[in-house]
């Protein structure tokens, strides 16, 4: 019995691991807490993309959990919401082809300046924030100039532009971001459900796992200890 509890541990471990590298189950439920229209346009190398879109967060549940918060850095596809996908793979910001290099490490600074967002201006203006990060290739963030670039729509009546580079504008004085993961669509591009988003992750990283694993299997050598002085 005792050698069948670790050999499950051991299995359960693994399994979790193959589960990180395969494709996540991922729904899209709906707003998070409303959002703006503005007008974009954004390039990525060659590639160009203008239109006029919604600026807000996304209700996200990975895998049946627990529902959190993600916001797009994907300008290029789209989501359906109410919709279930097959077809994310989940990596770390830092494994994520950002057009702008720095966006990693300043989407952590962002998150870590703004971690709890609860009303629809602020939602807007964190999503113009992240697109502004995902595609700005210039020295300088600015959301009205360079490769990224929003203008117009209730974003910039309500004030949600102004406040998406005053945003942007304090991230010098963050000394560490947060760890960021980034879901990425293994789609067809041009499929709905390809847009990639990114989040400060409430799931447990794969090292994470891992520890608990150990720690499981740790319980299991002391039990079985146990038992043996016990005899």
């Amino acid at each position: 019995m005792k050698f069948t509890f670790l050999k499950t541990v051991a299995a359960a471990s693994i399994a979790l691991g193959a589960a990180q590298a395969h494709a996540e189950w991922v729904s899209f439920p709906g707003s998070a807490h409303g959002g703006k229209t503005v007008n974009y346009s954004v390039a990525a190398g060659t590639a160009t993309a203008s239109g006029s879109g919604y600026a807000g967060g996304f209700v996200t549940v990975l895998n049946g959990g627990p529902s959190f918060t993600s916001y797009c850095v994907d300008l290029f596809e789209y989501i359906d919401f109410g919709s279930s996908y097959s077809n994310y793979t989940l990596v770390d910001g830092s494994a994520h082809a950002f057009s702008n290099t720095r966006a990693d490490a300043d989407l952590g600074k962002l998150f870590a300046l703004h971690p709890t967002i609860t009303n629809e201006l602020n939602e807007a203006a964190f999503q113009i924030a992240v697109w502004e990060l995902a595609y700005e290739t210039s020295r300088a963030y600015d959301v009205s100039t360079g490769t990224a670039r929003f203008s117009g729509g209730t974003a910039a009546s309500s004030g949600a532009l102004a406040l998406a580079n005053t945003w942007l504008a304090g991230l010098g004085s963050i000394k560490a971001g947060v760890d960021v993961d980034v879901l990425e669509s293994i789609a067809t591009r041009g499929a709905i459900g390809h847009q990639d988003v990114v989040f400060a992750a409430p799931v447990p990283e794969p090292s994470t796992y891992a520890l608990m694993a150990a720690g499981l299997l740790s319980m299991g050598f002391v039990a079985r200890r146990r038992s043996r002085s016990e005899v």
